[in-house]
């Protein structure tokens, strides 16, 4: 017997005073099988989901870029009267891109 085959045996001794040697149980790990996934699915799922995306910037998002954007512009004029619409038309259109852009 090898050392390892000793250590999992165990000595045990009946009522005639007789020493048997039992191995130990060893239990078998479970290994679970990986699923197969056809690259048809797999295309189905990711279309899908494109379709689906939602915006990444919100409604809400968008309108505090472009009203922050808005007044550092206006900021760097000394807010002088009169140009508020046109920096926020401005501002309005370089958020559009971006947002347009970045999707």
């Amino acid at each position: 017997m090898n050392k390892r085959q000793e250590k999992d045996s165990k000595k045990t001794t009946s009522q005639s005073g007789a020493i048997k040697k039992t191995k130990a149980r060893v239990s078998k790990k479970k290994v679970a099988k990986k699923k197969t996934v056809s690259k048809k699915r797999i295309i189905k799922k990711t279309v899908a989901k494109a379709g689906m995306s939602k915006p990444a910037i919100s409604p809400r998002e968008r309108y505090e870029m472009i009203a922050t954007m808005a007044y550092y512009r206006a900021e760097q004029r000394d807010f002088e009267p009169g140009h508020d619409v046109q920096d926020w038309l401005e501002c309005e259109g370089i958020i559009n891109n971006l947002i347009k852009n970045s999707s």
